[in-house]
């Protein structure tokens, strides 16, 4: 079982390049290699559109609605649970993590087949390449670090603009 994690992981794009594996809570062997690789791109992905998504509310661009005019992004949390917009985003994440588990669920500790972990058949302008991969892990990678600090700088009272 090892060495199959091991080739399973020397296979998948995102490796420092010294070609060794950070994992030093033993993850790959505790953990379906192939889930957690589509946890780190699905958590990466939606931390490139968090910081985005951030800079742009603070920037000034906002939804229509006069609730949250003048909501920076770090009270938005709490505006829009009291307002019940929440709801409405619960509502649209949990049919979408529906969808995403019934063809992630039963691979579990089974034959991915040819489903590659991340990949939703979404490329309109054919950009897939090894290099565009491997440049998508990384940013995600830098993404859920960076969020984390911009979230954190903003509660310290530090503003973006």
């Amino acid at each position: 079982q090892m060495q199959a994690t091991k080739a399973l992981l020397d296979a998948m794009p995102g490796k420092y390049q010294t070609g060794d594996i950070f994992d030093p809570l033993d993850l790959a062997n505790k953990y379906d290699v192939n889930w957690l690789r589509e946890a780190e791109l699905k958590h990466g992905r939606v931390c490139m559109l968090a910081i985005v998504g951030w800079i742009a509310n603070d920037a000034g661009i906002k939804v229509p609605g006069d609730e949250l005019i003048g909501v920076s992004s770090l009270e938005a949390h709490d505006v829009t649970a009291k307002t019940g917009h929440l709801w409405a985003l619960l509502a649209i994440v949990g049919i979408c993590e529906a969808c995403h588990m019934s063809v992630v669920v039963p691979r579990l500790d089974a034959d991915w087949g040819e489903y590659k972990p991340g990949n939703y058949n979404l490329d309109p302008f054919s950009w897939a390449s090894d290099w565009t991969k491997e440049a998508e892990i990384k940013h995600s990678r830098l993404a859920m670090l960076g969020f984390g600090g911009l979230v954190t700088q903003q509660a310290l009272g530090n503003a973006l603009f």
